[in-house]
Protein backbone atom coordinates (compact mmCIF):
# COMPACT_ATOMS: atom_id res chain seq x y z
CA UNK A 1 0.00 0.00 0.00
CA UNK A 2 1.26 3.62 -0.80
CA UNK A 3 2.18 6.05 1.95
CA UNK A 4 -0.86 8.28 0.56
CA UNK A 5 -2.50 9.30 3.99
CA UNK A 6 -5.72 9.69 2.12
CA UNK A 7 -5.50 5.61 2.60
CA UNK A 8 -6.12 6.23 6.03
CA UNK A 9 -10.05 5.23 4.99
CA UNK A 10 -8.84 2.23 2.59
CA UNK A 11 -6.83 1.00 5.68
CA UNK A 12 -9.60 0.57 8.19
CA UNK A 13 -11.65 -1.18 4.88
CA UNK A 14 -8.76 -3.34 4.75
CA UNK A 15 -8.39 -4.26 8.27
CA UNK A 16 -12.23 -5.19 8.52
CA UNK A 17 -12.67 -7.08 5.46
CA UNK A 18 -13.53 -10.52 6.77
CA UNK A 19 -14.84 -9.30 10.28
CA UNK A 20 -18.41 -10.20 10.82
CA UNK A 21 -21.06 -7.27 10.51
CA UNK A 22 -21.30 -7.15 14.78
CA UNK A 23 -17.31 -6.98 14.98
CA UNK A 24 -17.24 -4.43 12.39
CA UNK A 25 -20.55 -2.65 14.44
CA UNK A 26 -18.65 -2.62 17.56
CA UNK A 27 -15.42 -0.98 16.65
CA UNK A 28 -16.53 1.59 14.62
CA UNK A 29 -19.15 2.26 17.58
CA UNK A 30 -16.75 2.31 20.41
CA UNK A 31 -13.84 4.04 18.95
CA UNK A 32 -16.31 6.34 17.34
CA UNK A 33 -14.86 5.75 13.60
CA UNK A 34 -18.70 6.82 11.46
CA UNK A 35 -20.01 9.89 13.63
CA UNK A 36 -16.45 11.13 15.68
CA UNK A 37 -18.77 9.90 19.05
CA UNK A 38 -17.86 6.94 21.01
CA UNK A 39 -20.74 4.85 22.21
CA UNK A 40 -20.87 2.56 25.36
CA UNK A 41 -21.15 -1.01 25.65
CA UNK A 42 -24.31 -0.89 26.68
CA UNK A 43 -25.62 1.49 24.10
CA UNK A 44 -23.90 -0.90 21.40
CA UNK A 45 -25.68 -3.71 23.42
CA UNK A 46 -29.23 -2.35 23.09
CA UNK A 47 -28.91 -2.15 19.42
CA UNK A 48 -27.56 -5.54 18.59
CA UNK A 49 -29.68 -7.59 21.21
CA UNK A 50 -26.66 -8.78 23.43
CA UNK A 51 -25.05 -7.90 26.87
CA UNK A 52 -22.42 -5.56 27.38
CA UNK A 53 -20.05 -8.32 28.18
CA UNK A 54 -20.44 -10.09 25.02
CA UNK A 55 -19.99 -6.54 23.01
CA UNK A 56 -17.22 -6.37 25.27
CA UNK A 57 -15.40 -9.69 23.74
CA UNK A 58 -16.49 -9.16 20.54
CA UNK A 59 -14.19 -5.60 20.74
CA UNK A 60 -11.27 -7.84 22.70
CA UNK A 61 -11.13 -10.49 19.79
CA UNK A 62 -11.90 -8.12 17.01
CA UNK A 63 -8.76 -6.03 18.49
CA UNK A 64 -6.78 -8.95 19.02
CA UNK A 65 -7.03 -9.57 15.31
CA UNK A 66 -6.73 -6.17 13.91
CA UNK A 67 -3.51 -5.69 15.74
CA UNK A 68 -1.29 -8.54 14.13
CA UNK A 69 -1.57 -6.78 10.86
CA UNK A 70 -1.51 -3.15 11.85
CA UNK A 71 2.57 -3.67 11.90
CA UNK A 72 2.58 -3.74 8.69
CA UNK A 73 -0.07 -2.24 7.10
CA UNK A 74 -0.01 1.40 9.20
CA UNK A 75 4.06 1.11 9.15
CA UNK A 76 4.08 5.17 8.17
CA UNK A 77 1.45 6.05 10.49
CA UNK A 78 3.34 4.42 13.56
CA UNK A 79 6.68 5.16 12.31
CA UNK A 80 5.17 8.91 12.65
CA UNK A 81 3.60 8.76 16.02
CA UNK A 82 7.13 7.75 17.14
CA UNK A 83 9.22 9.99 15.62
CA UNK A 84 6.92 12.99 16.56
CA UNK A 85 6.69 11.69 20.54
CA UNK A 86 10.86 11.53 20.58
CA UNK A 87 10.47 15.12 19.78
CA UNK A 88 7.96 15.89 22.11
CA UNK A 89 10.00 14.91 25.19
CA UNK A 90 7.97 11.34 25.11
CA UNK A 91 4.81 12.49 26.08
CA UNK A 92 2.03 14.48 25.02
CA UNK A 93 -1.42 15.38 25.71
CA UNK A 94 -4.09 13.27 23.73
CA UNK A 95 -5.89 15.58 22.24
CA UNK A 96 -2.94 18.34 20.89
CA UNK A 97 -0.96 14.73 19.58
CA UNK A 98 -3.71 13.50 17.81
CA UNK A 99 -4.30 16.86 16.25
CA UNK A 100 -0.36 17.22 15.77
CA UNK A 101 -0.63 13.56 13.30
CA UNK A 102 -3.53 14.63 11.38
CA UNK A 103 -1.06 17.98 10.79
CA UNK A 104 2.29 15.59 9.96
CA UNK A 105 0.84 13.39 7.95
CA UNK A 106 -1.27 15.89 5.96
CA UNK A 107 -3.93 14.09 6.36
CA UNK A 108 -6.70 15.00 3.66
CA UNK A 109 -9.95 17.15 4.37
CA UNK A 110 -12.26 14.97 3.14
CA UNK A 111 -11.09 12.00 5.36
CA UNK A 112 -14.16 12.14 7.90
CA UNK A 113 -13.10 12.03 12.02
CA UNK A 114 -9.31 11.65 11.49
CA UNK A 115 -8.03 11.94 14.98
CA UNK A 116 -10.62 9.41 15.78
CA UNK A 117 -9.12 6.51 13.36
CA UNK A 118 -5.59 7.33 14.24
CA UNK A 119 -7.10 7.09 17.80
CA UNK A 120 -8.09 3.59 16.85
CA UNK A 121 -5.08 2.66 14.97
CA UNK A 122 -2.54 3.47 18.18
CA UNK A 123 -4.85 1.54 20.48
CA UNK A 124 -5.19 -1.21 18.46
CA UNK A 125 -1.41 -1.32 17.43
CA UNK A 126 -0.21 -1.29 21.19
CA UNK A 127 2.02 2.18 20.58
CA UNK A 128 2.19 4.70 21.10
CA UNK A 129 0.37 3.92 24.61
CA UNK A 130 -2.24 5.30 26.11
CA UNK A 131 -2.92 6.46 29.48
CA UNK A 132 -6.61 7.46 29.59
CA UNK A 133 -7.70 10.07 31.52
CA UNK A 134 -9.19 10.31 34.63
CA UNK A 135 -9.97 13.09 37.84
CA UNK A 136 -6.67 14.28 38.38
CA UNK A 137 -5.07 14.04 34.43
CA UNK A 138 -5.72 14.10 30.92
CA UNK A 139 -5.22 11.75 28.66
CA UNK A 140 -1.74 11.42 27.38
CA UNK A 141 -0.28 9.46 25.09
CA UNK A 142 3.59 7.81 25.53
CA UNK A 143 6.45 6.78 24.12
CA UNK A 144 7.14 3.80 27.00
CA UNK A 145 7.26 3.00 30.26
CA UNK A 146 10.36 5.28 30.22
CA UNK A 147 9.36 8.54 29.27
CA UNK A 148 6.18 7.66 31.54
CA UNK A 149 8.30 7.55 34.60
CA UNK A 150 10.41 10.94 33.36
CA UNK A 151 6.80 12.80 32.89
CA UNK A 152 5.71 11.26 36.18
CA UNK A 153 8.65 12.67 38.34
CA UNK A 154 8.85 16.15 36.35
CA UNK A 155 4.78 16.62 37.00
CA UNK A 156 5.24 15.57 40.82
CA UNK A 157 8.36 18.13 41.15
CA UNK A 158 6.69 20.84 40.31
CA UNK A 159 3.01 20.32 42.27
CA UNK A 160 5.56 19.91 45.38
CA UNK A 161 7.40 23.34 44.00
CA UNK A 162 3.50 25.03 44.10
CA UNK A 163 2.17 23.68 47.15
CA UNK A 164 5.37 24.76 49.15
CA UNK A 165 5.98 28.46 47.60
CA UNK A 166 4.63 31.55 48.00
CA UNK A 167 1.52 32.50 45.51
CA UNK A 168 2.70 35.81 45.14
CA UNK A 169 6.72 34.31 43.88
CA UNK A 170 5.05 32.13 41.40
CA UNK A 171 2.24 34.57 40.50
CA UNK A 172 4.22 37.90 40.30
CA UNK A 173 7.72 36.85 39.68
CA UNK A 174 6.83 33.63 37.63
CA UNK A 175 9.18 31.47 39.42
CA UNK A 176 7.85 28.35 38.08
CA UNK A 177 9.66 29.19 35.03
CA UNK A 178 12.82 27.66 36.28
CA UNK A 179 10.96 24.07 35.88
CA UNK A 180 10.67 25.22 32.55
CA UNK A 181 13.90 24.60 30.17
CA UNK A 182 12.03 24.56 26.59
CA UNK A 183 8.27 24.61 25.15
CA UNK A 184 8.16 21.13 25.58
CA UNK A 185 7.83 21.22 29.83
CA UNK A 186 5.16 23.74 29.12
CA UNK A 187 3.15 21.11 27.06
CA UNK A 188 3.25 18.37 29.83
CA UNK A 189 1.91 20.45 32.62
CA UNK A 190 -1.34 21.15 30.78
CA UNK A 191 -1.79 17.01 31.17
CA UNK A 192 -2.31 17.53 35.20
CA UNK A 193 -5.73 19.20 35.55
CA UNK A 194 -5.19 20.11 38.95
CA UNK A 195 -2.71 23.29 37.06
CA UNK A 196 -4.50 25.57 35.78
CA UNK A 197 -4.23 28.82 33.32
CA UNK A 198 -6.29 31.98 34.41
CA UNK A 199 -7.70 34.45 31.44
CA UNK A 200 -4.67 35.95 32.32
CA UNK A 201 -1.84 33.47 31.26
CA UNK A 202 -1.04 32.63 35.31
CA UNK A 203 -0.33 29.44 35.99
CA UNK A 204 -0.71 27.78 39.27
CA UNK A 205 -2.72 25.48 40.92
CA UNK A 206 -6.39 25.42 39.90
CA UNK A 207 -7.75 25.61 43.91
CA UNK A 208 -6.36 28.60 44.09
CA UNK A 209 -8.27 31.70 43.82
CA UNK A 210 -5.95 33.78 41.74
CA UNK A 211 -6.09 30.71 38.70
CA UNK A 212 -9.81 29.18 39.09
CA UNK A 213 -11.53 32.43 40.78
CA UNK A 214 -14.76 31.11 41.91
CA UNK A 215 -16.53 34.37 43.86
CA UNK A 216 -17.24 37.37 43.42
CA UNK A 217 -14.59 38.69 45.62
CA UNK A 218 -12.15 36.97 43.81
CA UNK A 219 -12.58 38.16 40.69
CA UNK A 220 -12.89 41.66 41.77
CA UNK A 221 -9.59 41.17 43.04
CA UNK A 222 -8.01 39.56 40.02
CA UNK A 223 -9.57 42.55 38.07
CA UNK A 224 -7.36 45.03 40.39
CA UNK A 225 -4.66 43.08 40.28
CA UNK A 226 -4.64 42.49 36.42
CA UNK A 227 -5.43 46.27 35.74
CA UNK A 228 -2.53 47.53 38.34
CA UNK A 229 -4.35 50.36 38.92
CA UNK A 230 -7.29 51.96 40.84
CA UNK A 231 -10.43 51.63 38.89
CA UNK A 232 -14.54 52.80 40.28
CA UNK A 233 -16.40 49.95 41.11
CA UNK A 234 -18.62 50.42 38.08
CA UNK A 235 -15.40 49.79 35.84
CA UNK A 236 -14.91 46.91 37.95
CA UNK A 237 -18.18 45.35 37.32
CA UNK A 238 -17.81 45.67 33.62
CA UNK A 239 -14.07 44.61 33.71
CA UNK A 240 -14.97 40.86 35.33
CA UNK A 241 -16.95 40.27 32.12
CA UNK A 242 -14.83 42.10 29.97
CA UNK A 243 -12.24 39.49 30.82
CA UNK A 244 -13.92 36.72 30.55
CA UNK A 245 -14.09 35.78 34.47
CA UNK A 246 -18.03 35.82 34.22
CA UNK A 247 -20.13 35.43 31.11
CA UNK A 248 -22.23 38.76 32.49
CA UNK A 249 -20.95 41.69 33.72
CA UNK A 250 -20.90 41.51 37.81
CA UNK A 251 -23.80 43.26 39.45
CA UNK A 252 -22.32 46.80 40.83
CA UNK A 253 -23.85 46.62 44.30
CA UNK A 254 -22.38 43.26 44.82
CA UNK A 255 -18.94 44.64 43.73
CA UNK A 256 -19.28 48.00 46.01
CA UNK A 257 -20.28 45.41 48.94
CA UNK A 258 -17.02 43.43 48.23
CA UNK A 259 -14.92 46.37 48.13
CA UNK A 260 -16.15 47.97 51.40
CA UNK A 261 -16.02 44.32 53.38
CA UNK A 262 -12.42 43.23 51.81
CA UNK A 263 -9.10 44.83 53.48
CA UNK A 264 -7.21 44.13 50.36
CA UNK A 265 -9.43 46.67 48.86
CA UNK A 266 -8.54 50.57 49.27
CA UNK A 267 -10.83 53.11 48.66
CA UNK A 268 -8.68 55.78 47.12
CA UNK A 269 -11.13 58.21 45.85
CA UNK A 270 -14.59 58.89 45.21
CA UNK A 271 -15.81 55.17 44.40
CA UNK A 272 -12.69 54.44 43.08
CA UNK A 273 -10.47 51.54 44.62
CA UNK A 274 -7.00 50.09 44.36
CA UNK A 275 -5.33 46.83 45.73
CA UNK A 276 -3.18 47.57 49.30
CA UNK A 277 -0.57 45.21 47.81
CA UNK A 278 0.34 47.62 45.30
CA UNK A 279 0.95 50.02 47.92
CA UNK A 280 -2.44 51.82 48.80
CA UNK A 281 -2.48 52.24 52.34
CA UNK A 282 -6.20 52.44 53.75
CA UNK A 283 -6.74 55.44 55.99
CA UNK A 284 -8.73 59.16 55.44
CA UNK A 285 -6.86 62.17 53.81
CA UNK A 286 -5.57 63.40 56.42
CA UNK A 287 -4.03 60.21 58.16
CA UNK A 288 -2.60 59.82 54.43
CA UNK A 289 -0.87 63.25 54.77
CA UNK A 290 0.20 62.70 58.65
CA UNK A 291 1.75 59.49 57.38
CA UNK A 292 3.88 61.28 54.86
CA UNK A 293 5.17 63.80 56.86
CA UNK A 294 6.34 61.10 59.37
CA UNK A 295 7.72 59.72 56.85
CA UNK A 296 9.76 62.23 54.77
CA UNK A 297 9.83 64.95 57.89
CA UNK A 298 8.43 68.79 56.62
CA UNK A 299 6.51 69.25 53.07
CA UNK A 300 5.71 72.17 51.45
CA UNK A 301 2.05 72.05 49.97
CA UNK A 302 3.25 70.99 46.30
CA UNK A 303 4.89 67.95 47.77
CA UNK A 304 2.05 66.96 49.90
CA UNK A 305 -0.69 67.30 47.52
CA UNK A 306 1.66 65.21 44.97
CA UNK A 307 3.04 62.55 47.45
CA UNK A 308 -0.83 62.16 48.66
CA UNK A 309 -1.94 61.50 44.62
CA UNK A 310 0.25 58.87 44.03
CA UNK A 311 -2.15 56.98 47.25
CA UNK A 312 -5.72 58.90 46.31
CA UNK A 313 -7.29 60.25 43.13
CA UNK A 314 -8.42 63.73 45.14
CA UNK A 315 -8.94 67.13 43.63
CA UNK A 316 -5.99 69.71 44.87
CA UNK A 317 -8.20 71.47 47.14
CA UNK A 318 -9.06 68.43 48.89
CA UNK A 319 -5.86 67.86 49.90
CA UNK A 320 -4.93 71.21 51.09
CA UNK A 321 -7.94 71.37 53.31
CA UNK A 322 -7.11 68.71 54.86
CA UNK A 323 -3.46 70.26 55.61
CA UNK A 324 -4.94 73.55 56.97
CA UNK A 325 -6.36 71.77 59.28
CA UNK A 326 -4.62 73.41 62.71
CA UNK A 327 -5.25 70.74 65.29
CA UNK A 328 -3.10 67.99 63.55
CA UNK A 329 -0.63 69.67 61.11
CA UNK A 330 1.68 73.17 61.36
CA UNK A 331 2.68 76.05 59.30
CA UNK A 332 6.86 76.24 60.02
CA UNK A 333 7.66 80.33 59.03
CA UNK A 334 9.30 78.63 55.88
CA UNK A 335 6.07 77.81 54.36
CA UNK A 336 6.32 73.94 55.27
CA UNK A 337 4.14 71.96 57.08
CA UNK A 338 4.48 68.95 59.70
CA UNK A 339 2.83 67.06 62.33
CA UNK A 340 1.42 69.16 65.24
CA UNK A 341 2.10 67.35 68.43
CA UNK A 342 -0.30 66.03 70.80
Amino acid sequence: MAKDTKNIDLLLEDLFADFTPKQRRVLTGRFGLKTGNRQTLQAIGDELKITRERVRQIEEQAMKKIAKRLEREAAWILEAAEKHLKTSGGVRREDSFLKEIVHDLKVAEGIKFPERKLSFIFVAAGKPQLSKETDQMNGYWFLDEKAKAKFADFIKEVHNFLKSSKKEEVLNKKSYQAYCKNLISYHLLSIPKYFGTNVFGDFGLRDWPEIEPKTIRDKVYLVLRKHAAPLHFEQIASAVAKYGLDKKPAHVQTVHNELIKDERFVLVGRGVYALKEHGFEKGTVREVIARLLKKHGSLNSTEVVKLVNEQRWLKENTILLNLQNRRYFRRLPNGRYEIREA
